[in-house]
């Protein structure tokens, strides 16, 4: 009898921390994805303060032509500094994103994006451009922040 009172204990509490496991997951899901769109609401707010808390301080960021920042301010400066010109009245919309859990702590979270309402070097309207937006996030003092980006064109054949 003690023995089956000992088992249903464990089983419980293996369910329970099964269920908290879960729980976290999905919390963490959350959070992630709450970075992956806060870097699509300061986009289009043209917001490089908010977008630059984002990252961690020491973030690592190639953009899609291989221009490699490193920092929070960095990535601030080189982002400020677009959103004044090419990407003043520019629309990012982030689309289909898969987040992995490489670590309880360590996620990565990859987003197809399309950007519109580029201006060209002659301030003529560029066209809409599609890519893939690979960051990896960590969670710093209960908050998910990216430490490293990757952004790459989808350069479609012909186009």
């Amino acid at each position: 009898m003690k023995y089956l009172f000992a088992l249903g204990a464990l089983l419980s509490l293996g369910l329970t921390s099964a269920s908290v496991a879960v729980e976290k997951q999905i919390n963490d899901d959350v959070g992630v994805n709450a970075v992956v769109h806060g870097f699509e609401d300061a986009w289009n707010r043209h917001d490089m303060d908010a977008f630059a808390m984002l990252f961690a301080t020491d973030a690592d960021f190639v953009n899609v032509i291989g221009m490699r920042w490193i920092g929070r301010d960095e990535i601030k400066l080189h982002h400020a500094a677009s959103h004044a010109t090419m990407f003043k009245t520019s629309t990012l919309k982030i689309g289909d994103t898969t987040v992995r859990f490489l670590k309880a702590d360590v996620a990565t979270a990859r987003s197809v994006w399309t950007l519109s309402g580029i201006t060209s070097a002659t301030g003529q309207p560029a066209p809409t451009r599609t890519g893939i937006l690979t960051h990896v996030l960590e969670r710093l003092d209960g908050h998910w922040l990216i430490v490293l980006t990757q952004n790459t064109d989808i350069s479609m054949p012909g186009g």
